[in-house]
């Protein structure tokens, strides 16, 4: 068996609306039992990756957690370590955005290791604007997605999945939104005609509202009513929501 251990600085980013605080908090305490291992199958054996998530109570904007990747067999290079702590990450992301939308968000650094992490950026402010209150255990939710390295989507719901951590990790612009929300909703068997790219209006790459308040409107609702619904039916397929008012 190897170990390797690695500390995550995660710099986060502020609620855009206003949420009551203590459904993020009991997502985090939460995490520390639910969530505080994951296991990868890969042909040669198992690798797990664990993180004490418990900084994330503190409310802190800036916080560090220890993680830890451990190979069972003691298969994998050095330089394929990097690899699931990334991966990590992103399950992280999701499952704590589909648990409570809009809860996880922000830069991550991870320092340790022989071989460099790639630094990670995650906007969750779309999951935020989705406007989706339900709350989902976490502990039901990483029941449902347990960890995978797979990298081709090959079901529906990992469609949808991959798509909003290609929507999370920024660089789309609103016709590149609308075709991965589409994408989404197809997946879910559903549809939604006002994403439609060919009767998208064109805007100026600035997007710049101050210049003209006219940008503001008609595109962001048609994106934040898809991604709620996109959303939504994630957390009602997947595993049963419960609603949490």
């Amino acid at each position: 068996m190897n170990e390797y251990r690695f500390t995550a600085e995660v710099a986060r980013n502020a609620r855009v609306t206003n949420v009551d605080a203590s459904i993020d908090t009991q997502l985090w305490r939460d995490a520390t039992s639910a969530f505080h291992e994951r296991a990868y199958t890969m042909p040669g054996g198992i690798v797990r990756v664990l993180a004490d998530w418990s900084p994330l109570t503190s409310g802190d904007p800036i916080v560090r957690i220890d993680v830890r990747v451990i190979d069972d067999v003691g298969h994998l290079a050095p330089r394929d370590i990097p690899s699931f702590v990334e991966l990590f990450f992103h399950d992280a992301f999701l499952l704590f955005n589909i648990a409570v939308p809009g809860s996880f968000s922000g830069a991550i650094t991870v320092t340790g290791g022989e071989y460099r992490v790639n630094d990670l950026a995650f906007d969750g402010s779309l999951f935020e604007y989705a406007g989706v209150t339900t709350v989902v255990p976490l502990r039901d939710v990483v029941a449902w997605y347990p960890g995978s390295t797979e990298q081709i989507a090959s079901t529906p719901m990992q469609t949808v999945l991959f798509h909003l951590l290609h929507i999370a990790l920024g660089g789309s612009d609103e016709w590149m939104l609308r075709a991965r929300l589409t994408a989404c909703l197809e997946a879910l068997g559903m549809s939604e005609p006002s994403l439609a790219v060919a009767g998208a209006t064109i805007t100026h790459p600035m997007h710049d509202e101050v210049l003209d308040e006219r940008v503001s409107d008609e595109a962001t609702e048609v994106i934040d009513r898809a991604m709620g619904r996109v959303v939504g039916a994630v957390q009602e397929r997947g595993w049963g929501a419960v609603g949490v008012s």
